[in-house]
């Protein structure tokens, strides 16, 4: 049987654990080879053996998405391991600071490199390596918290979600005429290991019922499968679009 990304080169970011790590392995299990591009060595070295172990293709590269050099470093050994770039997954985000008038400049500019300017760095190095061959499909993650306000999520998180949804539009009207689909998912909550963090499964219930017709938390490979369909030739008419992937949040 031939499964979807048989034999294709794809970069998952942030895909050491949670929504990245998911969908790796998804991407993994139907045929792709996969690059993981994450800071944190130890874990992504280990999904990356696991994947291998199961049959599949993977290769860790540390990166720092916030880096230029290490964007550039992370598509040029994806493309030497696996060849010319076919898919991109580009999950890195996270924020620090308090609500509005309680963050500071330094926390404000943190979480907007962190997740968005990471964004926007991933793009400029993947698309002229698609435009190369013919190319591609790019997914990348917002958050409900870019859409609407969470109180939950700070000022900095949420206006660079945001961004992330209208660069995606950007990218996408600029490229799809050229062969590249952009589009970004937004998840709700997510029982990731970083809502772990600070909220246990019974506060991640309670959260869900208060917000979402659906009353529990989303679960990563949920995420990942929405980040697959959008990149597979199922969906070839589909770019600029934003899937809220969020449990019918109200």
């Amino acid at each position: 049987m031939t499964r979807r990304f048989d034999g294709r080169s794809i970069l998952v970011t942030g895909g050491a654990s949670g929504i990245g790590e998911a969908t790796a392995r998804a991407f993994a299990a139907e045929g792709g080879r996969v690059t993981i591009a994450d800071l944190d060595a130890a874990r992504g070295e280990e999904v990356a053996a696991s994947i291998r172990a199961a049959g599949g293709a993977a290769l860790f590269v540390k990166a720092d998405a916030t880096c230029e050099e290490d964007n550039k470093a992370m598509i040029e050994a994806a493309c030497r391991a696996h060849g010319p770039l076919r898919h991109a997954f580009n999950n890195v985000g996270l924020s620090r600071g308090e609500g509005l008038h309680e963050l500071s400049l330094e926390d404000w500019d943190w979480s907007l490199r962190t997740s968005l300017t990471s964004t926007f760095l991933a793009l400029k190095h993947e698309v002229p390596v698609m435009l190369a061959h013919g190319g591609g499909t790019i997914v990348n993650t917002a958050s409900m918290s870019g859409l609407i306000y969470t109180p939950a999520a700070n000022a900095s998180y949420s206006a660079a979600k945001a961004g992330v949804v209208h660069l995606t539009r950007y990218a996408s009207a600029r490229y799809a005429g050229q062969g590249i689909r952009v589009n970004s998912v937004a998840p709700g909550l997510t029982a990731t290991p970083v809502v772990a963090a600070f909220l246990s499964e019974e506060q991640q219930a309670e959260t869900a019922a208060a917000h979402q017709a659906i009353a529990r938390a989303v679960k990563p490979e949920e995420v990942a499968a929405a980040v697959l369909f959008l990149s597979s030739d199922e969906a070839a008419m589909i770019s600029g679009t934003n899937v809220e992937v969020n449990g019918g949040r109200r």
